[in-house]
């Protein structure tokens, strides 16, 4: 029992690192640098919605974190539902962002001054890591809705809700 704790802590300050440094850091500073561009003319309108969705996603990505660390097991069971939804749509709001801008930029970028290296394999290189902290959420979230104290305390509060539902009626004429 011990280990399992210590083995979701550790997974738990990894998902935080992790989620500060790729949505929280990345993928913002990535996304503002693009409104930027759109705004001094150098890049076309459809960068404010690669922005839109990197942001989105993003944010998407970090509340599931807040939830991950503030749900847990027991009770809060549903905090982690939530959570495991947000980081899958997180996710997945900024690989979609990420997939339309390496569209984008292989058919009108060429490479970085002096390295020669695509536009497009920098943003991957920088921006498919998001997939991590994603992916640990949604992990860390099943395994907090099936774990053994989570599943008790349902299993306790369907049994009080069933002796509720199945109690006798109060009788209302007295004998």
């Amino acid at each position: 029992m011990r280990t399992v704790k210590v083995t979701r802590g550790i997974l738990k300050a990894v998902l935080v690192v992790t989620a500060l440094v790729y949505p929280g850091f990345m993928g913002m500073m990535s996304a503002a640098g693009w409104l930027y561009n759109v705004r001094e003319g150098n890049y076309e309108a459809i960068f404010r919605s690669f922005s839109g969705w990197m942001i989105g996603g993003g944010v998407l990505v970090l509340a599931a974190v807040v939830l991950v660390m503030a749900g847990g097991v027991g009770k809060r069971w549903r905090w982690s539902a939530a959570a495991a939804v947000l980081a899958a749509a997180g996710g997945a709001a900024c690989m979609s962002a990420l997939y339309r801008f390496i569209a984008y930029a292989d058919a009108h970028f060429s490479a970085i001054d002096g390295t020669m290296q695509p536009v497009s394999e920098l943003y991957r290189d920088r921006l498919l890591p998001i997939l991590l902290p994603a992916a640990l959420a949604v992990g860390i979230a099943v395994w907090q809705i099936f774990d053994a104290e989570s599943r008790e305390w349902r299993i306790r509060e369907k049994r009080e809700r069933d002796a509720r539902e199945n109690a006798p009626a109060p009788k209302i004429v007295d004998d």
